[in-house]
């Protein structure tokens, strides 16, 4: 039995990511300078009600930071790496043929800056694009859908164009609730933190993880359906 082509899709922040990076950004450069109705915190509140959107919280927020893109990313050295794990992941999918993309809602140049100060760029992202001047920055959204307008990009787009080939599989690995609405879609899924809660109280199967030393050994091990270790697969050869 020989392995399917497999795509993985990996969440960025707080996955890939050690850290929300959007976060770190917003605490390090967006400040308190505006009224209190209209600083980044006031957005993050109002969405964690229900009351603004993730793609209108990330707009306005990152619009009253001061600084330039390239200043911040040139912050994040030294405060935001990835996951631990994540470079021996990306090797074992180099060597097994294995695509990963990144998957995000989050902005893509902060995504690239850390995957670049980490040597681990290029790597296939699907992101928001962000250019333009302090204030004025003007966002795109590639993957999004009518149906999921306000996360900005859709994951589970990004997961279905990914196997519109035949005899491809999918895995998510995420930690949010934008990551568990691919999970439902996906052959496999690896869980962390908050998106455990969500397959849980939804019944959709995880596999559980804390790093990607976690997803490797999952691999190695075996992943039913969807990826066979090679010595089983020799093992079962006539």
């Amino acid at each position: 039995m020989s392995n399917p082509r497999v795509v993985v899709l990996v969440d960025f922040d707080g996955t890939a990511a050690a850290q929300n990076v959007a976060e770190t950004l917003l605490e390090r450069y967006g400040g308190e300078t505006f009224p209190a109705s209209d600083t980044w915190t006031a957005h993050r509140e109002a969405f964690r009600k229900g009351d603004m959107t993730l793609r209108e919280y990330q707009e306005r927020a990152f619009n009253g930071v001061n600084v330039t893109l390239q200043t911040m990313s040139e912050g994040l050295k030294g405060i935001c790496w990835p996951r631990e794990g994540f470079e021996e992941f990306i090797s074992f999918c180099k060597t097994n043929a294995i695509q990963l993309t990144i998957v995000t809602n989050g902005l893509e140049f902060y995504v690239r800056s850390v995957l670049e100060q980490a040597n681990l760029d290029p790597l296939p992202v699907c992101a928001v694009a962000c250019e333009g001047d302090p204030g004025r920055l003007q966002y795109s959204y590639p993957f999004d859908t009518p149906e999921c307008w306000e996360w900005g990009n859709c994951k589970c787009r990004v997961l279905e164009e990914s196997r519109a080939e035949r005899d491809i599989k999918t895995v998510m690995i995420g930690d949010g609730y934008s990551d568990y609405c691919a999970a439902r879609l996906a052959d496999a899924a690896f869980a962390r933190a908050t998106m455990r809660n969500h397959c849980d109280a939804n019944g959709v199967a995880y596999i559980p993880f804390e790093d990607f030393h976690d997803v490797l050994a999952a691999f190695r091990a075996g992943i039913p359906g969807v990826w066979e270790p090679e010595a089983a697969a020799e093992q079962r050869q006539p």
